[in-house]
Order: C-alpha cells, then sequence, then structure tokens
C-alpha cells in the first residue's frame, strides 16, 4: 500500500512539475516572441528617424538656410527647408516636431516653440552624426522623447559645425497596441536612454535600468516582486528597452493548479484509505495486540517469554494471523531456552576479543620498527661514505633512543614524550635534508599531557617527508600541531608539508584505503597487513596508524586527509581528549583513551 500510495504521489507531483514548466515556458516563449516584436517596431522606427534625421542634415537646402547670414538670404531659403521639414515629418507618425537651430542664429521649429529646444544647446555633448536622446521635452501638449543630431557643413574641407537638427518622438504611442501575449498577464515595459534616464515606464523600475548589465535576459526584484527581464538595445538612438515579465506571477499560477490537483488527489486517497482501513480492522486489531505484546517483551517483561498471547479475532478472522501467533509462542520458549546458552558464551568471547584485539595492536607496532629502521640504515651509510663520524654518532644515539622508546613502556604515552622521540626522528632527517625544509611546531599547551598511544606520530611525519617534501625542488615547511575542541571533546593532532602533495585520485584512493574494515573477518592481522602494504605501499606508515587507532578507539576515533597537488598534505588524528591525570583516576575497563 505505501508502494501504491507513494506512485500515485509521485505521478501527481512530477505531472503538475512537468504542467507548471510546460505552463511557463509556453508563456514565456511567447511573451518573449511579443517583446522580439515590439522591440523590432520600435529600432524600426528609430532607424526612420535616424535616416531623416541624416537626410534633413545633409540636404542642400537646409545647409544653406542653416549658414545664411543676410536677411534676404535667411528669408530666400526659409521657406524651402521647411518644405523638407514637413515633408519628412510625414515619413513617420511618431515624429511630433523637427526643429533646426543654427550657429548663426537661424531656427526653424515645425510644430514647438523654438525656445523649447535652445534649452538643451550646450548641454550633454551629442555623438558625432548620430542621435542622443536628451531625456523628454513637451511638444503641442504631448511628452516626447528629444533625439539631436549635430550637423556639419559639407563644402568645407575640414568638418565645420553649423547647427544641432532636434527630432521629438512620441515614445509613448510605441507602446498603445501591447501585444496580447496572455488573458492573465501583459509585461510591463520600460524604455531608458544611454544616461539612465526613463522615457517610457513607471520610474519604480529605475533599478532595473541601473543593473548596468550586459546579458539578454536576468533576474532582478524590484519592490520584492522576482522579474524576468529582456533587454534590447537601439543603437540609432542610444536607448534601451526593458521587458519585464513577473516570475512570482507564473509560480503562483502553478502552485494554484498544483494544489487543487493536490487536494483532490488527497480527497480520493482519504476516502480509498477509509474505506480499506473499515474492511481490515479485525486484522488491524489483532496485528495491534501482537505488536503490543512483542513491546512488553522488549520492554523487558521476561514472564511473557513462557506465558506467550492468545488473539482473539472474533467472527471475522483471519488464518495468517493464527498461524503467525503460534509460531511466534513457539519462537518465544525456543528463545527462552536459548538465553541461558548464549550468555554463558557471550563472557567468554568477550575476554577472546580482547586478547585479539592486544595481538594485533602488538603486531602493528612492530610492523613501524623494521620500516623506519630500513630508512635510517640507509642514510647511515651514505654518512659514512662521506666520513661524518659525529654526526653518525648523534644519529645512532637518535635511533636507539627511539626504538628504546618503541619496544618498551606503556601502549599510553603522554603528547609531550610521543613529541619528544618526534624530535629525535627529525633530528636525524635534518642531517639528510640539511636546509631542504624548516620545521614549526604548534602545540597547545593544554594537550602535552593529553594520553595517545605510543608511535602515532613519527610514521604519519616520515610520510611527510619523504613522500612530500623530499620529491620537491623547492624549500618546504613542515607543521606539527595540536589542539583541544571543547565542545566536541576532542584532541586533535595535526602534520602538514608543503610538498608536492598528490592528486586528486591518489588522494581518493587512499581514503578509500582508511575506510576499508581494519581486516577481514576471514583472514589475520598479518595476512591483512600484507594485502594493504601490497596495494598502498608508499602510504603504509599512515595506513598502519589509521589501522591501530581504530583498534584503539573506533569510533570515537577521525582522520581527516587534505592534499593538493603542487600545495601540499594535511593530516589531522582527532581523539578523545584525555589528560595523565585522569587515567589515573578513573578505573581501567577495557576501553583505551588519549
Amino acid at each position: 500500500m505505501v508502494f501504491f500510495v507513494s506512485c500515485i504521489v509521485l505521478v501527481t507531483v512530477y505531472t503538475c512539475l512537468r504542467y507548471i514548466r510546460l505552463y511557463t515556458s509556453v508563456l514565456q516563449n511567447n511573451l518573449s516572441l511579443y517583446s522580439i516584436q515590439v522591440s523590432n517596431s520600435i529600432d524600426e522606427v528609430y532607424n526612420t528617424c535616424h535616416s531623416i534625421a541624416y537626410s534633413l542634415s545633409y540636404n542642400g537646402l537646409v545647409q544653406s538656410y542653416l549658414t545664411a547670414e543676410t536677411p534676404l538670404e535667411k528669408y530666400e531659403e526659409y521657406s524651402q527647408a521647411y518644405s523638407q521639414m514637413t515633408g519628412m515629418m510625414e515619413l513617420s507618425s511618431y515624429i511630433k516636431d523637427i526643429a533646426l537651430i543654427s550657429a548663426y542664429g537661424n531656427t526653424i521649429a515645425v510644430y514647438g516653440a523654438q525656445e523649447a529646444y535652445a534649452d538643451y544647446l550646450g548641454g550633454a555633448p551629442l555623438s558625432g552624426s548620430s542621435l542622443t536622446s536628451l531625456g523628454r521635452v513637451t511638444v503641442n501638449q504631448t511628452d516626447c522623447q528629444l533625439l539631436a543630431m549635430t550637423i556639419y557643413q559639407l563644402d568645407e574641407l575640414q568638418s565645420k559645425e553649423i547647427g544641432t537638427l532636434f527630432l521629438a518622438v512620441d515614445v509613448d504611442s510605441f507602446f498603445l497596441e501591447k501585444p496580447d501575449a496572455s488573458a492573465e498577464y501583459i509585461p510591463e515595459y520600460v524604455l531608458a536612454d544611454s544616461r539612465g534616464v526613463i522615457l517610457y515606464g513607471d520610474s519604480r523600475y529605475q533599478p532595473v535600468v541601473n543593473a548596468d548589465t550586459e546579458e539578454e535576459s536576468f533576474e532582478l526584484t524590484v519592490d520584492g516582486i522576482r522579474y524576468l527581464i529582456h533587454q534590447y538595445d537601439f543603437h540609432s538612438a542610444n536607448c534601451r528597452l526593458y521587458v519585464l515579465i513577473d516570475q512570482d506571477l507564473f509560480a503562483s499560477q502553478g502552485n494554484r493548479i498544483a494544489s487543487l490537483q493536490l487536494c483532490c488527489m488527497g480527497i480520493l486517497l482519504a476516502i480509498f484509505f477509509g474505506i480499506l482501513v473499515l474492511s481490515y480492522r479485525p486484522l488491524i486489531n489483532s496485528l495491534q495486540k501482537l505488536t503490543s505484546f512483542m513491546l512488553d517483551i522488549t520492554n523487558g517483561k521476561q514472564q511473557n517469554y513462557k506465558e506467550g498471547i492468545r488473539i482473539e479475532q472474533g467472527a471475522v478472522g483471519s488464518t495468517e494471523v493464527r498461524d503467525i501467533t503460534n509460531a511466534f509462542n513457539s519462537m518465544l520458549q525456543h528463545t527462552y531456552e536459548l538465553n541461558h546458552t548464549i550468555f554463558e558464551n557471550y563472557t567468554h568471547m568477550y575476554e577472546m576479543d580482547l586478547n585479539n584485539k592486544k595481538t594485533e595492536i602488538a603486531f602493528l607496532r612492530s610492523q613501524i620498527n623494521p620500516h623506519f629502521l630500513y630508512n635510517t640504515l640507509t642514510m647511515i651509510c651514505g654518512m659514512a661514505s662521506a666520513g661524518m663520524t659525529a654526526e653518525i654518532i648523534d644519529t645512532t644515539n637518535a635511533l636507539s633512543s627511539i626504538f628504546r622508546y618503541s619496544i618498551k613502556g606503556a601502549e599510553m604515552v603522554t603528547l609531550e614524550e610521543e613529541m619528544a622521540i618526534v624530535h629525535s626522528y627529525l633530528m636525524i632527517q635534518s642531517y639528510r635534508f640539511e636546509d631542504r625544509f624548516t620545521i614549526t611546531y604548534k602545540l597547545a599547551e593544554d594537550t602535552l599531557k593529553c594520553m595517545i598511544p605510543r608511535m602515532v606520530i613519527q610514521p604519519i611525519v616520515e610520510n611527510a617527508i619523504v613522500h612530500g617534501l623530499e620529491p620537491s625542488l623547492k624549500p618546504g615547511t613542515l607543521e606539527i600541531g595540536s589542539g583541544r575542541n571543547p565542545e566536541k571533546g576532542y584532541l586533535s593532532i595535526w602534520i602538514f608539508d608543503t610538498g608536492i602533495g598528490m592528486s586528486q585520485e591518489r588522494l581518493s584512493q587512499i581514503r578509500n584505503a582508511i575506510l576499508q574494515p581494519v581486516h577481514r573477518a576471514e583472514n589475520t592481522i598479518m595476512d591483512s597487513y600484507k594485502s594493504m602494504d601490497s596495494a598502498q605501499h608508499d602510504s603504509i606508515g599512515l595506513l598502519n596508524v589509521n589501522t591501530r587507532m581504530v583498534l584503539y578507539f573506533g569510533e570515537e576515533y577521525t582522520i581527516v586527509l587534505d592534499s593538493e597537488e603542487g600545495v601540499g598534505t594535511n593530516v589531522q588524528l582527532r581523539i578523545p581528549y584525555r589528560t595523565s591525570e585522569q587515567e589515573e583516576t578513573e578505573d581501567v575497563s577495557g576501553n583505551y583513551c588519549g
């Protein structure tokens, strides 16, 4: 039934989501197509305006009037220039006025007041021979966009500015016939010039104009409403059109449809389950009694083992329930008899498991010594060949201290004792690598008395030097630090080197090896160690330490391994925080702590 209901819910949700996406996609595509049509229409108007302005600017009659100096010349050229301007206005119904103002004081305005255009002279610089938007101006009680273009004299060897052409364009008429993209929604339009002045549209959409992005489509929230915005540039007039589509409206419409469908499906499922429950009430009651009896046994009511359970099903019964009840009572009897045998064997098995763990830990620790001894003796041979007698004596003394430490003493030592051996090891390596790397210690004072397993830091330090710093061609840094996390109660020990690091593929291999079980049940720890050495030979020290820590602490232990090729490697051990004083005061219960 759960599977059936889950399928119904998944199909319903999937259908709703697909419908919402299809509805939104179709509506947005339609709106985008309509927006492109509007933008193409506006671009066509601006291109016409640019052609008209260009034709007038370089018309011989207009040029003659603008450069006329005597009253007689002005009078003769005025009517011809005026006729040219009125003729050009008939080419576009969107142009409400055309005006000319020359450097010689000659002015013509077909309909508007010439003084209105004179106010814009000397204002924002015009962009050469192209139209420039100067904002809005009122002409014959019509609020228009004012476009301007500089006029240069044609018959001069060098271009000479002789006047300015103004076009008053009724941009509001661009949007009188908005496309019916949807019966439920019509997008918002905003037209702005290159200065960010809104020529058409609500001023509350100023953040859209100020967004200053070159993407054709982007999203922006204005007054708490999330809009999908398409923008179109009109280079002939240095303007930009923004089409704003309310995304939240689409989402609410889709959610309303999905909610209605889900409610209908929920009502049908509720009716179906009501009929089902009424039909199977006797079976449900019997199963509830059986479940309650099982819970009583789980909660420790041991007398139920012998008494068993009796279920009265009434007139409508289930053969399966009766068979389950009989089988369960028989199982209780056998369980009661087996409990005593299991309890007797448990203590013996527990003691054997503890002995096995101690044996495994001792073997793993013994594997560190030959590995380390091989590397150190190789270095001593190199010293002997170079006649470094004093260095050989120091190295031999340090090596002797390390081996005495590794084979004698308690399993758990303080961090301070462990670091003394690490110092001896690093002294040995300093003879080998000289100034190849520097060593930094960042050990918190409150961690020095913390208890950790013996010989867990040195193998990781050795790995950092041999596989990280030694192959590197540049001087490196080795950092050893410790700290306490008071919130989670663990001790953190980290070894960081700025060596060659490792690739992500190699890092994943080591992390996977760390996550593998300590050893398989069918193999001994010796067999598992040989398998681990053959598969991960260059990281055997790290895996050895990880295996020992798992055997010591179990789930209370964590290892964090990070590395980046060419940057370095960081190994962090996290174990329970326990000081030497706590070890002395607490009773030993077989659990290792640090």
